[in-house]
């Protein structure tokens, strides 16, 4: 009888936990979900609403200071040469084909050059020259020395030997400048070696076996450059040239490369207006070791601010023009958000820089912020409407 009572009792608890329960269930049910509180909107985690919000971290970069502008990239020509020859002569070896990579000092092509064998005869002659004179000076000083030559020829000796060093001189700069070494002469007989001054890629060539070619021609034999660096022209409008000044980082982007970005600096601000246009030319320094990039292509370029001067950006996403003002929701709390005006910069193609009303670490509401307005609104409107009666 006594477990009968026990179990009964037991069965009442059970009873009055669950209807408290139902009671405690019951009274968050009936709580709202979402509500207006002056500039607030609060969205509670179990309203549908909620799913539908994003929210975005504003932090500081180096944001553009300038919208996208189209931009074409070139030849560093200070990594890019355009060779001819120096000499008149036949084309004897088979040309290097486009796209070769070339090492400074290898051999471009070889010449059948007269003037060049005309060089090294006279290399030799003046070599065997100096050779003599130099000897007919020592002995003319012995001479001298002992008395037994004149003053006279001892100076005509010492001038036959400077004449002779300069003629030699003369004969080894011009071999010099043509890229032929003393030491290689004898080796080059016959064949005038035309060399690569600087390492890089032949990006051009209009060589063929067997050319007869000149000092003259006005298309260079070949075009050879260092593709890993580059330059991009940027045409900045007048107005806006304040802004821009050497050093500053710029990001560059391409169609050929949609999912990359190329980065680099202006080194070079032009110092003439173009009259027509009232732009200034703006040369920029590219970084372009993965050889992606290649002069001609057109480009998007962005000057950005140095990286001592960084920008706030907030997706236009997150933005709402009501009448000539932009708002954002911020979020406050877990389930609340405020009504925030801004003042906006610079607008570029999915976000734009922050003036006023926004600063790093604040958290904007980048999808479902317009739905949430017109939810807000309706909200006001509803209970300005329950208030009316």
């Amino acid at each position: 009888m006594h477990a009968l009572w026990v179990v009964v009792g037991l069965s009442f608890v059970l009873m009055g936990c669950q209807s408290d329960q139902k009671t405690t269930t019951e009274a968050e049910l009936s709580l709202p979900t979402f509500f207006v509180d002056g500039a607030d909107v609060v969205v509670m985690k179990n309203d549908p609403r909620s799913k539908g919000l994003e929210t975005h971290t504003l932090v500081l970069n180096d944001a553009p200071i300038l919208p996208p502008a189209s931009a074409v990239i070139a030849y560093d020509e200070n990594n890019t040469v355009r060779i001819t020859s120096p000499l008149s002569g036949r084309v004897i070896s088979t040309p290097i084909p486009l796209g070769t990579q070339i090492k400074k000092g290898d051999v471009l092509l070889k010449l059948d050059s007269p003037d060049f064998n005309d060089a090294l005869s006279s290399l030799e002659k003046s070599n065997a020259n100096l050779r003599l004179m130099q000897e007919s000076f020592e002995r003319a000083k012995k001479l001298f020395d002992g008395k037994v030559m004149s003053r006279k020829d001892y100076e005509q000796a010492q001038d036959n030997l400077i004449n002779a060093q300069s003629e030699h001189d003369r004969a080894r700069k011009f071999l010099e400048k043509l890229g032929v070494q003393l030491g290689g002469v004898s080796t080059q007989t016959g064949a005038f070696h035309l060399r690569a001054p600087l390492s890089g890629i032949i990006t051009e060539a209009t060589v063929n076996p067997g050319m007869e070619v000149s000092p003259n021609l006005t298309t260079p034999l070949y075009v050879l450059a260092d593709l890993s660096k580059l330059w991009l022209w940027v045409d900045v409008f007048e107005k806006d040239i304040a802004k821009v000044q050497v050093g500053q980082p710029i990001s560059v982007k391409v169609s050929s490369w949609v999912s990359f970005e190329f980065y680099g600096h202006i080194d070079y601000i032009s110092q003439v207006v173009n009259e027509t246009s009232r732009s200034i030319r703006v040369r920029c320094a590219l970084d372009n070791t993965e050889l992606k990039l290649l002069p001609a292509m057109h480009a998007s370029v962005s000057i950005r601010n140095l990286p001592g001067e960084p920008a706030l950006m907030v997706p236009l996403s997150a933005v709402i023009a009501e009448g000539d003002q932009n708002f954002v929701f911020i979020k406050t709390s877990d389930d609340r958000y405020h009504w925030q005006p801004v003042q906006l910069g610079i607008r570029f193609e999915k976000d734009a820089m922050v003036r006023i009303g926004l600063k790093a670490g604040d958290q904007v509401i980048s999808n479902g912020a317009l739905a949430l307005r017109q939810d807000m609104l309706l909200s006001k409107m509803e209970s300005t409407n329950t208030g009316n009666k």
